[in-house]
């Protein structure tokens, strides 16, 4: 064991070989009194002192191993070896892109529908933030990232033209200026077909199993092929795409509106006393009416009609708490099941709130906070899917299931 003075920088082999001469300056003396002769005199015979002891323990040491007799020895201290942390994974942060609902499907076949939507990373260099916009799939059960995909174009040409789809067991994605064609598991690109244009929207034709109809901007519109990833002319859509012609009977138009869900002026709709409809939501044979109480302060207001009959089924507030606690408006975002109504309201002191109610009998199956709402903009659309409800705002897409209201996870960071 190699012992090393605090002192004076010596150092002494305890088992008997020759220790390098240490490279020792004493330090400038500025004074010749007694006590600095002293201190010295004193650091001097504690070096003599503490190689005596050590020549002793040499001296026994050799003695115990020529047959003499063996000492008691104080063992020296065994180097302790400390494991380094572990180093713990760090997942890339990304934010998620709020505009449009996500597509839910199973693409590993575990028999849970995974997700895919439009993500953007951030990066730091010298100067400026660089935007780095993707399209992404996660792991419906995890919420790990399972591929992702770079998109070609700036923020304003991205807006509005992409958007992902699920056909011919493949992923049909489309950006600025092209339609790609991905493997679902690995997001690997199979193919891709170049537009004339910026594409507005994708379209699978009802009873189709292996074409998307792609519209695009200009009206070079194409019949998009999963199998042979090839694309022919289709000026006209398919009578499922065909868009909604705008008439005097819809809601306002839609730039004033947050949810892409159509819906119509309420017409012929029974009187509720308390009650003014605002917009009104075809289903079935129901009429669902969103609007607010009247007379009085706005509290947002839901009522269902039978259609063709006189009594409505049901009409509450909104919200399941405190009216008072409610922000004045009418309830824009909606969705649908077959047995419930899913809506997002607001509160007074900021944050939105998502509800369920039975559609024919308008009890509340839960009325739960959405987190971080209080934060960006407001959620514009959902979108209840399988067991699940996908609330996407600002730069989180928050997904609660759908019976008991629970948050399952999110995905995206600020």
């Amino acid at each position: 064991m190699l012992y090393t003075c605090g002192y004076c920088n010596a150092s002494i082999d305890t088992q008997g070989e020759k220790a390098p001469r240490p490279e020792y300056q004493a330090p400038a003396v500025t004074g010749t009194g007694p006590n600095m002769a002293a201190l010295v005199a004193g650091g001097i015979f504690a070096v003599c002192l503490l190689t005596a002891l050590v020549a002793f323990y040499s001296f026994s040491s050799a003695t115990s191993s020529t047959g003499g007799p063996t000492p008691t020895s104080i063992p020296g201290p065994s180097p302790v070896v400390v494991a380094p942390p572990p180093v713990a994974e760090k997942k890339a942060k990304f934010q998620w892109d709020s505009q449009g609902v996500p597509l839910a499907v199973d693409l590993n076949g575990d028999g849970t529908d995974d997700i895919i939507g439009r993500i953007r990373r951030l990066s730091l260099v010298p100067g400026k933030t660089e935007t780095r916009n993707q399209v992404a799939a996660f792991d419906g059960k995890s919420f790990d990232l399972l591929w992702e995909a770079d998109l070609e174009g700036t923020i304003s040409d991205l807006s509005g033209a992409v958007h992902v789809v699920q056909q011919g067991g493949r992923v049909v994605m489309s950006e600025p200026g092209s339609v790609h064609l991905l493997e679902p598991k690995t997001g690997k690109p199979l193919g891709r077909v170049a537009l004339s244009d910026k594409p507005s929207r994708l379209c699978i034709p009802k009873g189709d199993t292996e074409s998307v109809w792609v519209e695009v901007v200009d009206g070079q519109n194409l019949l998009f092929n999963t199998k042979t990833a090839t694309a022919r002319p289709a000026i006209e859509p398919p009578p499922p795409c065909a868009p909604v012609k705008w008439s005097h009977h819809l809601c306002f138009v839609p730039v004033f509106r947050k949810s892409p869900v159509p819906c119509e002026r309420p017409r012929k709709l029974p009187s509720v006393p308390g009650f003014r409809a605002e917009n009104v939501y075809k289903l079935e044979d129901l009429d669902v009416a969103m609007g607010e109480r009247s007379p009085g302060s706005r509290v947002p207001m839901v009522a269902v009609f039978r259609r063709g009959e006189k009594a409505v089924l049901w009409a509450e507030n909104v919200a399941d708490m405190d009216p008072r606690n409610v922000k004045e408006s009418t309830v824009d975002v909606v969705d649908f099941s077959e047995d419930a109504l899913f809506m997002v309201y607001a509160l007074k002191e900021g944050g939105e709130q998502l509800v369920r109610r039975d559609l024919l009998k308008g009890s509340v199956g839960w009325d739960v906070p959405i987190p971080n709402s209080r934060s960006g903009s407001g959620v514009s659309q959902i979108r209840k899917h399988g067991g699940r409800v996908y609330v996407p705002h600002w730069v989180w897409l928050d997904v609660f299931d759908a019976k008991t209201g629970n948050l399952i996870g999110t995905l995206g960071t600020w």
